[in-house]
């Protein structure tokens, strides 16, 4: 069941209303799968019948459901699902979500504190292009739970969640703003930037995206040296490079900043090519180390 963009912020009908915490438990007591559906839980406050110890809930899809404005505290949530869902204004705290996932939820002004929350979970919960603003909130709410919580591996992906939306959020800006074309294209410049250090960096957080980055970098400056040997001049003992393997050694030896010397451009069009090259390797070398010590200091 599907909400219709003008339904995002409220639930689809026909739907029941619990009026306790005895009631939702009921419905979600037991350990076999199942499917709650097309319920409101009306009281402010759900949290366990035995606190610290968290109230328990496994193999549960939860569908059409509304946890608007909702108090969730000290409960644990394993392999559930929530399909249509609404957490408006709900605020989560010191609660675990093992294996779970969000679909097509509404997270408008909701808290997230002391939890253990995968931000991947959310990976189908909000359509990028319509819900924006709703997204950059709820990132920054898991971006901040999980450096609060210590966790680094939540913490990197809640950070390039958060980037990522809050560019498709500049983006519906710049389209509804009154400033002019030059103040709007230099706003797209900068986002333009931004989209720009996501793809190829990751947002500087994703060692996945640099090492791609780094290996098309290396083959097409090696194709480059290798295709204009001769306008770069790129001498070996006193002649001209003729393999291809001599244009990746060189390649690779430039972009790393090691320079050996035992073959080195004569042309000036190629000592300015391959100076580009170096503060290319330079710029992704730095980027590498940085990533890694931050890593390293989580």
């Amino acid at each position: 069941m599907q909400r219709e963009p003008d339904d995002f912020f409220r639930m689809a009908e026909p739907y029941e209303e619990l009026s306790s915490a005895n009631e939702f438990w009921q419905k979600v007591d037991g350990k076999d799968e199942g499917v709650v559906e097309n319920l409101l839980y009306r009281p402010d406050l759900l949290e366990s019948l035995e606190p610290p110890k968290k109230w328990i809930v496994r193999n549960k899809t939860f569908r059409n459901f509304s946890f608007a404005k909702t108090h969730l505290s000290q409960l644990e949530f394993t392999d559930c699902q929530f399909e249509n869902c609404l957490f408006i204004g709900s605020i989560i705290t010191a609660c675990r979500f093992n294996s779970c996932e969000f679909v097509n939820c509404n997270f408008y002004r909701s808290q997230i504190q002391n939890c253990h929350v995968d931000p991947r979970a959310f990976a189908r919960c909000l359509d990028l292009k319509k819900y924006a603003n709703i997204g950059v909130g709820l990132y920054q709410e898991l971006l901040h739970n999980s450096r609060q919580q210590v966790q680094p591996e939540f913490t990197r992906e809640a950070q390039y969640q958060f980037s990522r939306w809050k560019r498709h959020l500049g983006w519906d800006e710049i389209k509804i703003s009154n400033d002019g074309p030059i103040r709007k294209a230099l706003k797209s410049v900068l986002l333009f930037s931004s989209w720009l250090f996501e793809k190829t960096t990751g947002s500087g957080v994703r060692l996945k995206n640099l090492a791609v980055t780094s290996a098309v970098v290396l083959a097409g400056f090696t194709w480059l040296n290798y295709s204009f040997r001769s306008t770069f001049g790129l001498m070996l003992k006193d002649e001209c490079l003729e393999t291809l393997s001599e244009a990746f050694y060189f390649s690779t030896i430039v972009i790393t900043s090691l320079g050996f010397g035992d073959i080195t451009p004569t042309t000036d069009l190629g000592r300015v090519v391959v100076s580009i090259q170096a503060m290319v390797g330079f710029l992704t070398f730095a980027i590498l180390v940085s990533m890694a010590f931050r890593r390293i200091t989580n």
